[in-house]
């Protein structure tokens, strides 16, 4: 079921380069300002967005980071490293990142949820969601 969760889960609309997180967002997609650790410590359901030139080209798998590391399941560290090497260490998270596209804040239309445990351990992204970045994985 992982296989199967994990195409479905990372499979998304994207354009040819590394795109920057542009800002976060709570329920309902309201945009969030800068700094706010209220919402960095307290809101259950994060998100940050990404703005694509166009999200309707072409599908293909994407790859998250954070400050350049990807952002993985823990089933696919192993992998990860057999072909990229220990270097840059992964971001490991015990949850499939959860993605989507759907209109959000500031003409942007992808997103990836932000497991709240996460954040409360990586109080240095709160105010900066350029600080994450997503890319497609070439074949």
């Amino acid at each position: 079921m992982a296989g199967a969760e994990e195409s479905i889960v990372n499979r998304c609309s994207s354009n040819t380069g590394r795109v920057f997180g542009v800002v976060y967002s709570s329920r309902g997609n309201r945009p969030v300002a800068l700094w706010s650790w209220r919402f960095w410590y307290l809101q259950r359901s994060k998100r940050v967005w990404f703005q694509l030139d166009d999200p309707t080209s072409a599908t293909r798998l994407l790859l998250f980071r954070f400050d350049g590391r990807p952002i993985l399941h823990r089933s696919q560290v192993a992998a990860w490293q057999a072909r990229h090497g220990p270097r840059p260490a992964p971001v490991v998270w015990g949850k499939w990142p959860g993605v989507g596209l759907a209109r959000g804040p500031r003409d942007c239309q992808l997103f990836l949820t932000i497991w709240s445990r996460w954040s409360w351990l990586h109080p240095r992204a709160c105010g900066r969601p350029g600080r994450f970045s997503v890319e497609p994985i070439e074949p």
